[in-house]
């Protein structure tokens, strides 16, 4: 066996094992373990592991359901360093096509004898017994929900949530479309660069694309990485940006010569795209609470040629600021909506930081509030597709400050992003982008 093959393998095993046992964000393990590992592994292996970890942690449920058709005994039972090696060679076997079987059964077998002697022998009849099972009896609807949701992939509370919120239907859907391997799409800075052109670069380049048919200037394209590490991206001609957060732009909708506030701005991607539509006129002020957000903003707006921009570290529920005749809001949340764009975030987070959530989100839209002109715009705008998280919050501000009205999404960006009551709201199963929520509030003048 590959030495090679192995080593990735083993940094992957260790990558998910220091996240679950510590508690910490899975891309800050990996990068830390990246950084550690040096010149010793190639972009290619990079790659690899992370494709392994990502799909492996977004995936696990489904694995340990995987696992428990031919595991006898309590799965629960076996130690978590074991639980996590065998996800690795089940994610393997079942949904990397580049891996053949022999070789997941292989190098699992292998790092299991690792951990200990007697382990090697457990492991490699469970995974060639997994690759010839053929019957499997698939849960639905009327399976006890604690196996749904292990099947689905999710925390058992989530799925319960969604249920009860929307439908078993949609609930399904939402959590299939979390555990697909994310898409990624790149929006073109028009102020530098043109559609033709870069279709003509993705042409040059063997680059399979889509543009999106509503928002011509968002393409999701195949080869990320290479697209991200090419000169076009290194001089600011494109970015990484989902159409929904497009949308919440649009509904802002800057003028060129306007004076625009951003109050939760890093990592600036929303900013910037407010600078290329106001072709680099105007003033816009960015501002964020975090130091090390801060540092991903202003890196933004240097690689993107932004000069309209002004940055700060404020925390808008403590500091004054200017009034501002339009204000970007752009809130934290529980990002239920981009939750497969990060793997490990379903299972970080829980029930009560929706409540958290929404607590902190008043707070910062009560104060933003106050910083707002007669006649000025204030939009929010979350990456959650939780009521609590998105028209709860604004119903409760709407009661206690009878000088803001809704003004309808539909003027401002295509009706198929907006719902009955004049908001964007975007389901990733059906829009095929990420989900969220903006609504865009006019103050009497």
């Amino acid at each position: 066996m590959d030495k090679r093959e192995i080593r990735t393998r083993r940094i992957a095993w260790e990558i998910m094992k220091k996240s679950a046992y510590r508690d910490r964000r899975l891309s800050d393990v990996t990068a830390e373990i990246f950084r550690r590992e040096g010149n010793i592994i190639n972009d290619q292996d990079r790659r690899f592991i992370t494709l392994l970890v990502q799909g492996t942690v977004r995936l696990s449920g489904r694995l340990d359901w995987e696992l428990q058709q031919v595991f006898v005994g309590e799965f629960e039972d076996l130690k978590e360093s074991l639980r996590i090696l065998l996800r690795l060679g089940a994610y393997q076997i079942f949904y990397m096509d580049s891996v053949p079987d022999y070789a997941a059964v292989t190098t699992t077998v292998q790092l299991a004898k690792r951990i200990h002697s007697n382990l090697g022998g457990l492991t490699n009849a469970l995974l060639r017994t997994l690759i010839n099972l053929e019957e499997k009896n698939i849960p639905d609807e009327n399976t006890p929900i604690e196996t749904l949701a292990e099947y689905l992939s999710h925390p058992e509370w989530l799925i319960n949530k969604w249920i009860k919120d929307k439908s078993f239907e949609e609930a399904r859907l939402l959590a299939e479309w979390n555990n697909e391997n994310p898409m990624l799409w790149f929006r073109i800075n028009k102020r530098e660069y043109t559609a033709t052109k870069f279709k003509n670069y993705l042409k040059k380049h063997d680059i399979t694309f889509e543009q999106h048919s509503l928002l011509k200037e968002f393409f999701q394209t195949s080869k990320h990485q290479e697209l991200i590490k090419s000169d076009i991206f290194r001089e600011g001609k494109i970015s990484v940006q989902d159409p929904a957060a497009g949308l919440v732009v649009h509904l802002l909708a800057p003028k060129k010569n306007e004076t625009i506030t951003d109050a939760c701005a890093a990592p600036g991607g929303k900013t910037s795209y407010m600078a290329e539509l106001m072709n680099n006129t105007g003033a816009i002020t960015a501002f964020d609470s975090s130091e090390k957000r801060y540092d991903r903003l202003n890196n933004t707006i240097s690689r993107l040629n932004i000069t309209n921009t002004e940055t700060d570290i404020i925390d808008i529920t403590e500091d004054s600021i200017d009034m501002a005749d339009k204000l970007l809001l752009d809130v934290p949340c529980s990002g239920t909506g981009v939750m497969a764009k990060r793997a490990d975030i379903r299972w970080r987070r829980n029930i009560d930081e929706i409540l958290e959530m929404h607590l902190l989100q008043r707070k910062i839209l009560w104060a933003a509030s106050n910083f707002i002109n007669p006649g000025g715009v204030l939009v929010y705008s979350t990456c959650s597709v939780e009521p609590e998280e998105n028209w709860m919050v604004i119903e409760a501000f709407l009661k206690s400050h009878p000088d803001f009205k809704v003004e309808n999404a539909k003027d401002f960006v295509p009706e198929d992003f907006v719902d009955e009551n004049g908001a964007i709201f975007t389901f990733p199963p059906t829009h095929k982008i990420d989900g969220g929520f903006a609504v865009r509030l006019k103050k009497d003048a």
